[in-house]
């Protein structure tokens, strides 16, 4: 999943880097976009790492072996 959101934040970023700078308000679109796709990148890298199952508990262990 986090490659098919990896894509497409790619496309939208290539997309906006070559757009033609007429204004302010282009450049900072622009500059938006691409903030924005840093932060995406980021979550979508961090996520899956962070989504493992937690380890059991010592009390579940204990509990499990009497």
């Amino acid at each position: 999943m986090s490659y098919i959101l990896g894509l497409a934040f790619a496309a939208v970023l290539l997309f906006f880097l070559f757009l033609p700078i007429t204004d302010r308000r282009t450049v900072l679109m622009k500059l938006g976009m691409m903030v924005a796709a840093v932060i995406l990148f980021a979550a979508a890298f961090a996520v899956p790492r962070a989504a493992g199952p937690f380890p059991a508990s010592a009390q579940a262990l204990v509990l499990s072996h009497n």
